[in-house]
């Protein structure tokens, strides 16, 4: 197995070459009036937790890249926006699945009262 390769040291720059799909996102990004290296640093942070909660919770192996498939974006409430060009510092906490099955409710047939898995929403 190959060592990763390593960040650049702290108080270095990093260097990426801007291709369209980069330059996309971050106009996304910078929409808010973030600075670019505001939506470069709020956007590894957000990935990165959620690489690590995947990790500490056993979702997927270390080092492994998770499939990150869903998102959940708190409601919007006029007023209660963040100030314009703010940066999220904070990660997103994982989303828990239920660690139980849930019984089924009795009724009537041969299978009243057995349990059943849960529904999963994709």
């Amino acid at each position: 197995m190959t060592t990763p390769p390593a960040p650049p040291a702290v108080g270095k720059g990093a260097s990426v070459k801007v291709d369209q799909q980069l330059y996309d996102d971050l106009a996304t990004m910078m929409r808010t009036g973030m600075k670019l290296s505001d939506a470069l640093r709020s956007a590894v942070a957000i990935v990165a937790g959620t690489y690590r909660a995947a990790w500490d919770t056993g979702r997927c192996p270390d080092g492994v890249r998770p499939t990150i498939t869903r998102y959940f974006i708190d409601r919007y409430d006029t007023g209660q926006e963040p100030e314009r060009g703010t940066v999220q510092t904070s990660v997103p906490t994982p989303y828990r699945e239920r660690p139980t099955e849930r019984p089924t409710p009795p009724g009537p047939g041969p299978t009243a009262g057995t349990t059943r898995q849960p529904t999963r929403r994709t």
